[in-house]
């Protein structure tokens, strides 16, 4: 069974010239009219006309209508990924932590320094004691550090614990008149025990900011200087004395008769009070015009004097 050629719609060229070659005329009659082409140009074009909308929206609604293959995860693919995850979480830990320690390096190195204020000492000292109390609390704290033993030649350093007693001697139950206080500097001022000689005794360093104010102060306060002082420098104990064939001890008591006199100390002038045998009770002297020493004996005014200047000599 033959099959049926199909209608011409598009004369060419190349159909025209096989006909010749054939030694037929070409038939030159018009073809049928042909069915227009479908194209995705045309179809989109009567796609925007039929529901006059944008081409964005028909392009979106072609997007929408086509079919879509699912995305499916492997769980190998899943499994192999897991290492890089955990390194992940592990390197954003690590980098939190090292944020947190540079800021509270950082706070550290930023924050306020706060002096803490030390015992004042314008001396080189062998030891140090802290002390406390006020008034008789802290009167009766020197007379136990005094009773514990020092090397000879050694000073020990006494410093109260409290930052509202301004300086020990100041803080002492003492009638002092009001002249040295309002002159002393208690910041570069020293209370401490010192072992010269044959006496283990407290002494006082006193900065000053007036000698001549001070020193009347002291003068004025002489006669009541040994009564004051007499728990922190007693008066000693009196030899016996012989009486016939009996001897016994005098009682140990300041008389009215015994008073301060000049003398010259290590090459300074000093008020010293010495009792009825001889013996220095206490003295006090100045080593400069702004420094004042209270103190037992010369040995202990020298020993101090000798440090206050072997301190001026290192600064």
């Amino acid at each position: 069974m033959d099959t049926p050629t199909p209608p011409k719609y598009i004369r060419t060229f190349e159909g025209d010239m096989k006909t010749l070659k054939k030694g037929d005329a070409p038939d030159l009659a018009p073809l049928e009219k042909p069915t227009p082409l479908k194209t995705y140009a045309g179809d989109f074009s009567e796609r925007m006309k039929e529901t006059r909308a944008s081409a964005v929206t028909v392009l979106a609604a072609e997007q929408d209508a086509s079919p879509r293959t699912p995305q499916v995860i492997s769980e190998n693919s899943s499994r192999s990924n897991l290492p890089y995850i955990i390194v992940g979480v592990l390197l954003l830990v690590a980098g939190g932590f090292g944020a947190y320690v540079a800021y509270t390096r950082y706070l550290i190195v930023s924050a306020p320094v706060v002096l803490t204020r030390n015992a004042s000492a314008p001396i080189f000292v062998d030891e140090s004691e802290q002390i406390s109390g006020t008034g008789t609390v802290l009167l009766k704290a020197i007379e136990q550090s005094v009773a514990r033993p020092l090397a000879t030649n050694n000073i020990r350093l006494l410093s109260v614990a409290s930052t509202t007693v301004g300086s020990v001697f100041s803080a002492l139950p003492l009638s002092v008149p009001d002249i040295l206080l309002r002159n002393v500097n208690a910041a570069d001022s020293m209370a401490g025990v010192v072992h010269a000689g044959e006496d283990q005794s407290p002494f006082f360093i006193l900065s000053v900011a007036s000698y001549g104010e001070t020193f009347a102060g002291m003068f004025s306060w002489e006669s009541r200087m040994p009564r004051d002082l007499k728990a922190l420098f007693p008066p000693h104990p009196q030899p016996p004395v012989s009486t016939g064939s009996a001897t016994s001890t005098a009682t140990s008591t300041l008389t009215t008769q015994l008073e301060f006199r000049d003398e010259v100390v290590s090459n300074h002038d000093v008020r010293i009070y010495r009792d009825a045998a001889g013996r220095s009770v206490l003295l006090y002297g100045y080593w400069n015009q702004t420094t004042l020493v209270i103190a037992r004996n010369p040995e202990a005014f020298a020993e101090i004097l000798e440090r206050l200047a072997t301190a001026r000599t290192q600064r």
